[in-house]
């Protein structure tokens, strides 16, 4: 398994950022593209919500697997041509009015021996996801 960790500040507070990413019916931004597959348990913070996401031109298929929220959650990517397995946990820790995202992802690569090219790809789409959010969100502020 190959992993990812990334962290980066968003300046928003936790539970306006939580409702923004975890929302699954909602696409987070106007950037980006969400269609709702299975709606999720709601007494359960949206256990089992499985949508399509679409960023730039890379779709993924997740299904949100824990909900401590709006402290953390998790998902599993699953049915992408490039992973055979990817687990990410993020947890969003308050920092004075703004956010710490702690992103860690466990993946494993559909193909062997491309767990980098997965890895770069990965990157980039989070950091447009959250690049996005910093865009319609926090400079309009």
């Amino acid at each position: 398994m190959a992993s990812l960790t990334f962290l980066r500040r968003i300046n928003l507070n936790a539970e306006k950022l939580c409702s923004i990413l975890v929302d699954y019916p909602v696409a987070p931004t106007p950037d980006i593209q969400v269609e709702l597959i299975t709606e999720g348990d709601q007494d359960a913070g949206g256990l089992g919500a499985t949508r399509f996401m679409t960023i730039g031109k890379d779709t993924i298929k997740q299904v949100l697997v824990e909900a401590n929220l709006p402290q953390c959650y998790a998902y599993r990517i699953i049915d992408h041509p490039l992973l055979k397995d990817y687990y990410a946990r993020i947890d969003l820790l308050e920092d004075d009015d703004a956010t710490l995202v702690r992103y860690q992802a466990e993946f494993k690569p559909a193909i062997p021996f491309t767990g980098g090219i997965v890895l770069t790809k990965v990157k980039s789409n989070l950091v447009k996801l959250l690049d996005s959010i910093d865009t319609h969100y926090c400079q309009a502020e």
